[in-house]
Parts: structure tokens; sequence; C-alpha cells
């Protein structure tokens, strides 16, 4: 070790630059972190909640629920100006970055449909399409959100106060605060003295905990501060305030460059680790100054005319040839101690711990490198110095009493220690695990507050989720496993803590008691030899006038999986828990083999967490209880030794969860990290004493003179350390109304304390009482020399469709010399085909992947007389759909004509179409995009000219001439390419109200048909949603034009044959 560190002091100003410059190139890195909390980072992947949650976000998109509640100060929420305004906020939010828009529902959201029941069967339509104008039809609004029981306690409250709108959002690079802030933008116009605007849901709080735990900055440079005034009462000398804080900052800069380099973003946990490396390191540091300055006293008054500078270099190497061996030991356990958190499952804890782990060893690196070097380089403390430093202060009274305690007192200590381990061995038995991302916050916060209300106004602001698997395709249309999917549902209405249940159960019961006139016996599943069949057909007839998308929350594309959604308005783990295990009892007994029943969501992953903290827990404390035996066993070579120096750690320990169960904290993540901070910080106490007990032994036959020395020297240095430790985190607490950063700090606190007390008392009385070898056996004798003992070295369809070409045919100029108008009316009669017949085949696909076919047989004919058209449409496949066939009239004014035949219940019902917006039999397609769009009814013009596929085409944007053409739409404007060489379209956006971007058609393989009439037909044709991902393409086969069709083929007689 004297080789080594002489080594270092002769090429001083060679280690100075290379560490400055590894440390400027890591300083570069450290400003490309910033606090992101990835929710899949803290928690355990491989538990069956956590797994079942990552399946259900695959399956439905569910994840990150934000959920805006409009209150009415006065009055109800069904006004005119209210309900404008949760018609502005829902057009805000569809706007707003990464929100999953197929997933955004309030009462003014197009997935919000009202089922009706008419005369002739039912109408599906958008519940608000527009504000109402007046309390009239306020009133039509509210009496249809009565009518549609799942809505209640989800959109609407029980007290029609306070509507909602509920959004989901895509995880964002720049974390939850911009989440939060993008929708507390679209919020700010809309605010108030007529209602009450609140916000829950997780992104509200985890920006909170972003934002506090961004405070780290703030309490970091405070922490600076308090841990260099510590030192400096502590050694009433500069060197002493600068030389630690050095250390401490540079390994603190190591640590956050290394970070950076690997990817690794700061959050809640991990934003601790600069406080927790500059409290470490600085404690090593001043180790090893003490010890400097005592050997730096040494050599002057061994040597009176020494030369300072080679004094300086003398106490260096001695000091350090001194202290080095047994603050490696210490290093390497604090360090293992925090390396040994990677066998926690939780990514975050495991960073947490790598990153720690590796600050620690920067630091020891640092102080066997640079601070040498350094301390050699500068020029030594004055003779005033040095004196200041060994002036009597507080620090030596404390020592001198537990000195005092040790020698003279050691039974007092036993009683003491034992009574105190009673009283906190109560308290650890009152430990909760209990998780709870709103518990870290205060009460007294806005994001408290509004939760809350909402909490007391709707369903409840947390998801849990229950999955349900019938193993095959199709398998959620069997009558029997909606009735469990019903029978899950009642019983978690039964909750009090849960507000509110939504399944596709609701919708079929309320399609099924609409097809029979609304009459209330038959709110139920429908029963009987051809129930499942009528289920599947009510599907397809609600798919008539519903949107692709409008179940996506509840039901799979392949029917095998169905969601139930749970409301909850506690977020807490162990009701969860608890509520689970009742959950899966009660299923238990009711459900076969041929249905898998899981549960999720928000609330299931925090139990999930739970679950694997207790595990973890005490496996952690039995890892880290091994690391300090193991390491210190090899240190003195004795283990005895490891036993005993794992006494202040158990001590430390106990404290830690007797303290949290009589302060009622809970145990959680936060909480679970700081047995493992408090012993790794704390448990080099004992070793340094004891080293330096033994060192003393060596050179002194009288042993009380020898403890006395150690205690002044080594004792001393422990109470700076600590109470530095403790006084940088007890800054932690100055972190108001985040109960996080609060328990960390008065847990770690409190450990120092303990681990340094526990230390300096309980740890030497046990050594003077069982005088174990590994310090009473060395020789001693009575002319002891100086020498250094160095031997402790450490070393992740039919043809409607077709005609449809959507967009009523777009333009296209060959020559470039025809006007947008002349393009679009060419466009719009080259694929108007007077009569047709076709097979077709629609393939429809959601954002997962997933498919759904569908084969039909199609014909359509243009009405004798008029530019409208009668089209009939008959499936052919899946077989659950086979025979239901579809007859739709053009009609030129008001609502078209749109007739259903349902062979399950062989008779044929009437769909009301109030507009041309409305899905076509649940594809990507509108009603208006199947017909086309009159040219007459909108403004267009030129954009510019650009080919597709090669192929010449003009851009024509088409604007709606008014806002009833609009509304009925849907579409503020198309933009059209009209191919040159036919006119046919072969690529059309169409944008929605609010002027985003909502669809893109392509059409492709067109033919020329029609003999004489010269027209053409695309063979295959997509729409794609790109708000939702959904798509649907069209490919028609056997097209044939002119086939001689007679007007009886389009009658509801002809519909009813099989």
């Amino acid at each position: 070790m004297q080789a080594y560190i002489g080594w270092i002091v002769r090429f001083r100003k060679s280690v100075i630059a290379i560490i400055l410059g590894l440390s400027v190139a890591l300083l570069a890195q450290v400003g490309r972190l910033h606090v992101v909390i990835d929710p899949d980072a803290a928690l355990p992947q491989a538990h069956p909640f956590v797994e079942v949650t990552s399946r259900i976000e695959k399956l439905f998109g569910n994840r990150n629920t934000v959920i805006i509640g409009v209150t009415a100060r006065d009055g109800d929420a069904f006004q005119p100006g209210i309900l404008a305004k949760v018609k502005g906020i829902t057009d805000g939010i569809l706007l707003t970055p990464g929100v999953i828009r197929g997933n955004v529902i309030s009462v003014s959201s197009r997935k919000a449909k009202d089922i009706l029941a008419s005369s002739e069967g039912i109408e599906v339509r958008q519940l608000m399409e527009t504000p109402p104008k007046n309390s009239s039809e306020a009133n039509a609004l509210r009496s249809a959100l009565r009518a549609n029981p799942v809505y209640s306690n989800l959109i609407v409250s029980k007290d029609e106060k306070t509507l909602s709108i509920i959004a989901e959002f895509d995880n964002s690079k720049d974390g939850y605060r911009a989440i939060d802030g993008h929708v507390r933008g679209v919020l700010k116009p809309f605010k108030d003295d007529t209602v009450e605007i609140t916000v829950a849901g997780g992104p509200a709080f985890l920006s909170v905990v972003e934002r506090y735990s961004a405070r780290m900055g703030i309490l970091f440079l405070l922490a600076v501060i308090m841990i260099g005034l510590i030192h400096y009462e502590a050694f009433r000398t500069v060197q002493a305030l600068i030389f630690p804080l050095l250390t401490a900052l540079l390994a603190v800069v190591w640590a956050l460059g290394l970070m950076s380099v690997s990817g690794v973003a700061l959050d809640v946990f991990n934003v601790t680790t600069p406080i927790l490396i500059l409290a470490v390191a600085a404690g090593h540091a001043v180790q090893m100054l003490k010890r400097y300055y005592e050997e730096l006293h040494r050599i002057r008054q061994e040597n009176p005319g020494v030369l300072p500078i080679e004094a300086n270099q003398e106490a260096v190497v001695s000091s350090i040839s001194r202290v080095g061996p047994v603050m490696i030991a210490a290093g390497l356990i604090a360090a293992l101690g925090f390396l040994s958190l990677v066998v926690f499952e939780i990514k975050t804890i495991r960073a947490f711990g790598v990153f720690t782990g590796l600050g620690i060893l920067s630091a020891l690196v640092l102080e066997m490198t640079f601070i040498p070097a350094l301390r050699a380089q500068l020029p030594a403390p004055r003779e005033r110095e040095t004196h200041r430093e060994r002036q009597f202060t507080i620090w030596d009274r404390l020592v001198g009493w537990m000195h005092r305690a040790t020698v003279l007192r050691r039974k007092s200590i036993y009683v003491a220690a034992s009574i105190l381990c009673l009283a906190l061995a109560a308290g650890a038995s009152q430990v909760r695990t209990d998780d709870s991302t709103r518990a870290t916050l205060s009460e007294s916060l806005d994001v408290r507050i509004d939760d809350a209300k909402l909490n007391e106004r709707l369903g409840g602001s947390n998801t849990l989720y229950v999955l349900m698997d019938g193993k095959r395709p199709d398998a959620v249309k069997d009558p029997k496993f909606l009735q469990a999917i019903e029978s899950i549902q009642s019983f978690l209405d039964r909750e009090s803590n849960v507000g509110k249940t939504a399944s596709l159960a609701d919708f079929v019961k309320k399609i099924h008691k609409s097809m029979n006139g609304g009459d209330e016996t038959f709110n139920r599943i429908p029963e009987g030899p051809a129930a499942r069949d009528l289920i599947s057909q009510y599907l397809l007839l609600y798919s008539t006038s519903g949107e692709p998308g409008d179940f996506d929350n509840y039901v799979d594309y392949e029917y095998r999986n169905a969601l139930i959604i749970g409301l909850l308005k506690t977020d807490s783990s162990a009701y969860v828990s608890d509520l689970a295990r009742r959950l899966r009892e009660f299923a238990g007994t009711r459900f076969g083999s041929d249905i898998d029943f899981q549960i999720g969501g928000g609330v299931m992953v925090g139990a999930a967490l739970t679950e694997v903290l207790v595990h973890d827990k005490i496996l952690n404390i039995v890892q880290i209880a091994f690391v300090v035996f193991l390491v210190s066993s090899l240190f003195f070579r004795s283990f005895q030794a490891g036993a005993l120096i794992m006494v202040p750690l158990l001590m430390t320990i106990l404290a830690n969860f007797g303290f949290m169960g009589l302060m009622g904290i809970p145990l959680q993540m936060a909480t679970a990290l700081t047995s493992a901070m408090a012993v790794g910080i704390g448990a080099d106490y004992a070793i340094y004493l004891s080293y330096r007990i033994r060192e003393e032994l060596r050179q002194t036959a009288d042993e009380p003179e020898a403890i006395r020395k150690a205690f002044s020297s080594a004792g001393k240095a422990i109470l700076f350390v600590s109470s530095a430790v403790a006084g940088g985190y007890a800054l932690l607490m100055l972190s108001w109304n985040f109960h996080v950063h609060l328990w960390m700090g008065a847990l770690i606190s409190l450990a120092m304390l303990v681990a340094s007390i526990s230390s300096l008392t309980l740890f030497p009385a046990l050594l003077l009482t069982f005088r174990p070898k590994f310090v009473f056996g060395v020789a001693r004798p009575p002319g002891a020399t100086n020498s250094v003992d160095v031997r402790h070295e450490t070393r992740p369809v039919l043809p409607l469709l077709i005609a449809l070409v959507f967009l009523g045919a777009m333009p296209a100029a060959r020559a470039g010399d025809i006007d947008a108008v002349a393009a679009m009316e060419r466009s719009y009669a080259v694929t108007r085909i007077s009569e047709s017949a076709t097979e077709s085949t629609f393939t429809l696909t959601n954002a997962s992947g997933q498919r759904r076919v569908r084969k039909t047989i199609g014909m359509a004919k243009i009405i004798d007389g008029t530019p409208n058209f009668r089209r009939m449409v008959r499936f052919v496949s899946p077989p659950d759909v086979k025979g239901t066939a579809t007859l739709l009239i053009e009609n030129d004014g008001g609502s078209d004509d749109i007739w259903i035949y349902l062979p399950a219940l062989r008779k044929t019902r009437r769909i009301v179409a109030s507009n041309k917006k409305d899905s076509f039999v649940g594809t990507d397609f509108s009603y208006g995009d199947m017909l086309g769009y009159r040219v007459g009814e909108w403004n267009h013009r030129m954009l510019r000219k650009e080919k597709i596929e090669e192929q010449g085409c003009i851009v024509i944007e088409s604007v709606p001439k008014t806002e009833e053409i609009k509304n009925q739409t849907g579409y503020s404007k198309r933009i059209s390419w009209v191919r040159t060489d036919n006119f046919v379209v072969a690529q059309a956006d169409a944008y929605d109200l609010s002027g985003a971007h909502l669809k893109r058609f392509t059409f492709k393989e067109i033919r020329a048909v029609g003999g004489a009439e010269r027209k053409s037909q695309p063979m295959k044709i997509e729409g794609a949603n790109i708000q939702t991902g959904h798509r649907t393409l069209i490919e028609l086969e056997n097209f044939r034009a002119d086939p001689g069709l007679k007007d009886d083929v389009f009658t509801i007689r002809n519909l009813e044959r099989q």
C-alpha cells in the first residue's frame, strides 16, 4: 500500500490530469439526464397481475387514463353552455399529442352511442354531435343518457351534475408532465364561474411525482452546503470543507455520467442517488482527512525541522497506507449492499442499486488516486489549522460520553438496547404493506382534492380489469360466456369501493331490449338454441351504424377475449389484493375450464408491486447481512468479526421497521429501499472502529488508552460522517407535500443515528465483553512501533364499396388545363356504374394486427331518372352472420332507408341512418364514402400536381359548402389525388370536424368496365383510420357491369330470401 501511494504521489500531476479529463467527459453527459417516470420499469414484469395488464394493454390499448370532470356550480350539467364546454374540451383532447383517439369517450365523442328502440327495430346514433341550443335539446340528451345505463357513473354522474371526458394516452418520451401539461392547456380556456373542472388519473398524479422528484437539484445543493458546514464545524478548517465535498461531487459526476451514457433516465428513486453518493463519498473522505491531520501532527511533533512539502507528502502516504485497507473494505460493503439490489425484479430498483454502487466504487477510486495526488500537490495545512482541528468541541464530549458508557456501564447499555429492541420490534410488527401513488402526495394538493371529488361524483379514478379468455374465436358471442361476464359484474357492483363496471354484456342487453320494443323484460342476455347466432347478428346490426372501434375497449377482434372494466374509488394495494382473492374464489366456483379468468389493471399492478416487495425485501435484508458478514469476516480473517459487526446492522434494520410501524409509514417501493440504503451507508462504522482499536492495541500495552484513542479518532470521525449524512438526508424532509422524500429523509437520518450510536456503544461493549481475537488477539510489545500493517489489501362488396370509391370519385385533370370542379365531375361520373354485381371480401384489421374477414355478394342499381342508388349486400361468411343481408335505398333528401335481415329472428328490421358519416357495417368506410359525394355540395380547388406510384395526378381540395354537409359527412375537408389518364381517384385523405387527419383511402387495380359507358372500377379499395390504426380492405371478385338486374332484387321480400 505504501509503495502504491508513493507512486501516486510521485506522478500526482499526471493522475490529476487523467482524473479531471475523465470527469469533464462524464460531466458533458450529465446534461442529457432528466426526470422521467417509466411505469413499466417500476413494475415486476413477471408477476401475473403485471403480465395480464400488459396483455390487456396490447389487446385493448387501455393505459395512462385521464379523467376530466366538468361539474355545474348551479343546477345540473345539462345546460347548453356546459355541454358546449364538454364538446370543446373533447375536441381539444382529441388534438392532444399522444392521445389514443379511439379511446376518448364523453357525451360528445363519436364512440358514445344512443341505442334506441323504434317501431321497426333500433336506431344507433351519436349521443351529442353538436351542443344543444336550448333546454329542450339538452333535456333530450339527458333522456338519452338515462336510457343507456352503461354511461351512468362513467361519463355522467348519478346526480347529473358532473359530466366527464375519459382519455387514454401513449407513453411520452417527455414524461407525464408533458401529458398533464397538454391536458391542462386544453382545459384552461373553458374554466369560469359556471363550472368546476377537475382532473384525475395516473398521469395527473405521476406528473406531480415527476415535478417533485425534480426538486432534487435544489435539495442536492442544500445537501452540499449542509454537509460542508457540518464538516467545517467538525474540523474547523477550510480544507475539511473542500476536500470531502470535492471527492463527493466528482463521484456524483461519475455516477450520473455513467447513467447518462447507459441511457438510463432519472426517476423518483434514482434521483436521490446524487445525495446518497455525496453522503457516502464525503463520509469516507472524512475518515481519510481525519487520519491525514493526525499523521501530519505526529510527523511535525516527531521532527520539528521537517520541510512542509516533505511533511505533507509523508502524511499523505502514511495516512492512506493506514486507513486505505479499511476504507476499501467499508466501501466495498457499501457498494455491494447497493449492488445487491439487482436481485429485485423491479427494473428501476435495480438501476438505483447499480448506479449507486458504481458511484460508491467511483468514490473509492477517487479517494485512492485523485485525492492523495491533489493533497500532495497542494501546500500542507498550517500549524494554526491543525491546531483548530485538535481543539476540544461538542464532538469530543459526545465521543467521551460514549467511551465512558462503554467502558464503565456496559450493563446499562445492554438493558437500554434490550428495551429499545423490544419497543422497535413491537413497532415493526405493526408495519403494513401497502402501495398507493396517491398516498405519496399530501391530501392538501389540488390533484388529491380533484381525485377525491371525482371519486365521490363518478364511478372512480382507479382501473380494475377482468380479462376473460374463451380460448377460441367467437367464444364471447356464446350466451353462457356473456352471462359469466354479467356474474362478475354483479359481484363487483356489490363492493362499496367499486363505483362502476362496464362490459360488452351491457351493450348486448341494451340491443336485445331495443330490438324488442324497449320491453324491460328483455334487458338480459338472449337465451335459447338460436341465441348465439342472434347475438352475432345483433353485433353486426349495431355495426351498421356504429364505428369499427366502438367495442374495442370490451372485446378483442377475434371475439375470444372479453374485458370487464371496473372503476374503483381507492388504489390501496391491501384492499385490491383482498378483492382479487375473493374474486378468484367466486369465479373458481362458477367457471369451467373453457374460460380463463385473469385480473389486471392499474390498481392490480400496485398490488403486484407490494407482493414482490415483501418477498424481495426479506431476501434483500438477508443478502445485505450476508455481504457485511462475508466482507467483514474476510477482512478481519474471523467469522466472529463478521457476526459482531452485524449487530449495528441489525439494530439499524430493526429501527427502520420499528419506526415505520410506530409512525404508520407503509412498506412500499420507496420505503423498501431505505434499509439497503441505511445499511449500505452505515455498516462501515463498526469496521472503522474495530480496525482502529486493533491498530492502537498494536502500538501500546495500555488497553484503556488504546480504546480511548480509537474513540477520539475513528469514533469522532464516525460522528462527523453520520451527522453529515443524516443532515444531508434530513433536507429531503423539506420536500413538502411529497411523502416519498419525507419518508426517505426521516428513515435514513434515523438509520444513520442508530447505526453510529450502536457502533459507538453496543458494538464496543460487546467487544469488551467477548474480547474477540480479531481485535484483542494481536501482540502488543511495550516498544511497539508505528509500522503499517498492509496485510489486508482489498482487490424490450360489395359493389357499393366499390362504387363508393369513396369521396365520390375524386378529381384529376389529364393535361392540366381542366379546372378542379370539372375534374371532380369527371371523376364522380367515371365510377358511377348504372348497375353491377360482385363478390367481395372485407378484411378488417385493428391496430394490433388482429383481423376479421367477411365475404359478401352484392348488387347495385341506379334508380331510374335519379342519381341515387339501391344496394343489396348479403353476407356468406363467417357462419354466425351467414344470410344476414342489408338493403340500402338512397334518397334525395333526409335519411336514407337501411334495412337489415336477421336470420336468427327471421325478421327484417329498419335501421335509421340520420347522416352519411355513420360506419358502414362496422368498416372504416362511412355510408357517404360508399355512396360517393355529390360534386355540387363541395367547394373545390386545385392544390398541385404530383405522382402516385409513377402515375400523374392532380391534387384537389374539397371543402363542404354548408355546415349541414360538413356535419352530415363528418369531414371538414377532403383531398383527392385524381389520375390524369382516367380521372379515377388513386388516393384520398379525409379530415375530421376538428381539422385533424382522419382517414386515407387508396384505390388500386383499376379496370375499365361498363362497355359503352366507358366506366372504371378499382378492384382493391382500402380505408385506413389514421387516428385509431384500424383499416379495412375491400377486394372485388367476379365483378360484372350491367348484369341485367331486376328492380325486385332491391325489395324487402327478396332481402328475406335465404
